[in-house]
């Protein structure tokens, strides 16, 4: 496991950097995996800071039973040098991430049902239709709604801050059931103003797999809106 753990952190570090637009500082993702039973999720988010040019990587490594981070995660790097890149970053993040990734096995190839970019032109940032199985015609839902929230005290300058919720739905088969639905804003989320739908990602191709919604959440920046993501563990419907 140790060996794979390895060679799978140096295949990373040649994912190509696409750099977004839409945003003044817009991370990149790119995902790890699952864990083989299904419980554990692994992605990581990087890029360039706005104003300070310094490049960072962040590991997350997630129960998704529990809708959690593990004890250790997340492993977060920020060089504090303009001109490093941000490969530089996520060697370091990846390095230090590895024993994690070993611990909990999160190396299994998912699925990626669906996928916007921060800096795509879509037709509903809040709605993806998509298959979940390519040899079956039925399309599956996921919808996001921004939703009003109790403001922390840190963020009353950037008000208003949201919330947000998620539903799922097969199309024709009656209005998507809400899945996920924010109580309250989580100090690590900071102080987002709005939110978008980034990608679907599910474990395999059985049926009652796990699925992962990442989440594009947009922050007030020091040279305009910052995008990070929000991962959430959800559940699609039964087509049958």
């Amino acid at each position: 496991m140790r060996f794979f753990v390895l060679a799978f952190v140096v295949i990373l570090q040649l994912v190509v950097n696409v750099k977004l637009a839409a945003a003044a500082d817009a991370s990149d993702r790119a995902i790890i995996g699952f864990s083989q039973d299904g419980s554990h999720f692994a992605f990581e988010e990087y890029g360039v800071q706005d104003g300070s040019g310094f490049p960072y990587a962040d590991i997350f490594i997630i129960d998704l039973i529990e809708d959690k981070w593990v004890k250790g995660s997340p492993i977060r790097v920020l060089v504090r040098d303009e001109k490093a890149t941000a490969h530089s970053a996520r060697h370091q993040a990846l390095t230090e991430a590895a024993p994690l990734i070993e611990k909990y096995g999160t190396v299994q190839p998912a699925k990626l049902l669906a996928s916007n970019a921060v800096g795509e032109r879509v037709t509903s940032p809040h709605k993806m239709t998509f298959r979940r199985f390519h040899n079956v015609s039925t399309f599956w839902t996921v919808q996001l709604t921004e939703i009003d929230i109790e403001q922390p005290g840190e963020c009353k300058p950037f008000s208003p801050v949201r919330g947000f919720a998620l539903a799922t739905g097969i199309v024709g088969k009656g209005p998507a059931t809400e899945v996920y639905r924010d109580k309250k804003l989580p100090k690590s989320r900071g102080c987002p103003e709005s939110y978008k739908l980034a990608d679907v990602i599910a474990y395999g191709e059985n049926e009652n797999a796990p699925a992962v919604v990442l989440v594009h959440k947009l922050t007030f920046g020091f040279e305009g809106r910052d995008a990070r993501f929000v991962a959430v563990p959800i559940r699609l419907p039964s087509w049958r």
